[in-house]
């Protein structure tokens, strides 16, 4: 048996802390060998999506390896995480997922898995939430919006309910600006959007999926959650511009892999990640998604990740949305 084998599963069992032994004859060479999958927990052209397969395309010129994006859509993205969560720990099954594995942890009882079953592995993007109107309704600030909701409710579309939108639009709104907000849930955020232009609905709770609207003067931008105005949408002023001090909100999509991931795989991907942000070609695909590339290490990502599951849950319990 060769001795670089043997060598090679000793390192990857002291990475992991494993207590058990790796099998000389099944250890590999080097990572990856085969094929890696990326399993979106959302449908074919959603935020998640749209970032893995930006992603994927990069990463598979990197490890010249194919790199395959799979959609498993459901129950708010907790079936791909349990199906990742339950998979072979060796970095070839990875989660592609989306703030919503952070406000999972509050907003659903029983989520099917645990999400310490999970290791965080990237967090390389971020969109910061948008408040937007339709630029005909007459509302033109934040303030305007708050005025109408003094005299009867204001009707709020996300793209559903306990969407990352939907909960930082309903905190800011009820909570922090403590107006009457009916919120009105569509199966996606470009209904949600059609519902605006329409006018069956006030103000609308969005991401990256209002950018193009706002920029061809349909739709007017009210507050947006960064902490400083995007670069991208200069004229949106920020939640603390509009009185509500301190407040932030961005959802973002992350990799993920199964538990006792070896470390050195972990930071394989991780750093193959960072890599593809310094790409000009993909950078410029996930600036056309209206993202920002956020590099991070895997320790940042990690750390980044549980302080957002804290900041989730304080949204979500709230506005009386846990199960």
């Amino acid at each position: 048996m060769p001795q670089t084998k043997c060598l090679f599963a000793a390192v990857l069992a002291l990475a992991t802390l494993a207590h058990v032994p790796v099998a000389c004859a099944q250890a590999e060479e080097h990572w990856p060998a085969r094929r890696v999958a990326f399993i979106v927990g959302y449908a074919s052209g959603g935020f998640a999506d749209n970032v893995a397969r930006v992603l994927s395309r990069r990463m598979a010129e990197q490890w010249k390896q194919t790199v395959v994006v799979q959609n498993m859509a459901g129950a708010g993205g907790n079936i791909a995480a349990r199906s990742v969560s339950t998979a072979a720990p060796d970095g070839y099954t990875l989660l592609a997922t989306t703030t919503s594995l952070a406000i999972n942890d509050t907003l659903y009882r029983d989520k099917g898995f645990r999400t310490d079953g999970l290791t965080t592995v990237a967090i390389p993007v971020e969109a910061p939430e948008l408040l937007v109107t339709n630029a005909k309704s007459g509302i033109r600030t934040f303030a305007d919006l708050v005025s109408k909701a003094r005299s009867g409710p204001i009707y709020l579309g996300s793209s559903g309910i306990g969407s990352g939108s939907h909960i930082s639009a309903e905190y800011a709104l009820r909570i922090l600006a403590k107006v009457d907000v009916k919120h009105i849930p569509f199966a996606g955020g470009n209904p949600a959007m059609l519902a605006l232009m329409t006018g069956d609905i006030t103000v609308m709770a969005s991401t990256a999926t209002a950018i193009p609207s706002i920029q061809s003067g349909e739709s007017l931008g009210i507050a947006i959650g960064s902490q400083t105005r995007s670069t991208v949408l200069p004229n949106v002023p920020t939640y603390t511009e509009n009185g509500l001090t301190g407040f932030t909100a961005s959802s973002w999509t992350g990799l993920f892999a199964p538990k006792g991931t070896p470390v050195a795989v972990l930071e394989a991907i991780n750093a193959g990640v960072n890599e593809a942000l310094h790409d000009q070609e993909t950078l410029r695909q996930l600036k056309a998604l209206g993202v920002l590339p956020v590099p991070k290490t895997r320790a940042e990502s990690e750390r980044f990740f549980f302080e957002e599951i804290r900041n989730w849950e304080k949204m979500v319990l709230a506005i009386g949305l846990s199960g």
